[in-house]
């Protein structure tokens, strides 16, 4: 009798988050490139990525233009992040 394929790799990877893209991207910027291109003081970006709901369509604009990305990419990223949150907040 032939054995089973072997079962794939488990390369699930987490899933990013907001404040990831910013600091683990494929770029790494300071936090003086961040505020000057973000155009947001160092406490505002503090305050996104604990809570990436709270980005306005400008801000999530200039985030994808700064790291190059699609804004559909960041925007799913930032709407999983707040998804998974609003699980957990329902759940406790």
């Amino acid at each position: 009798m032939p054995s089973p394929p072997p079962l794939p790799p488990n390369d699930a990877k987490p899933p990013r988050r907001f404040a990831d893209l910013l600091r683990h991207g494929r770029f790494t910027f300071t936090e003086r490139e961040l505020m000057e291109h973000l155009r947001m003081t160092y406490r505002t970006i503090k305050q996104r990525e604990a809570d990436p709901s709270t980005l306005t369509i400008a801000e999530l604009l200039r985030v994808a233009d700064l790291l190059d990305e699609p804004v559909q990419d960041i925007i799913a990223v930032v709407l999983a992040e707040v998804q998974v949150g609003a699980q957990g907040h329902r759940r406790g």
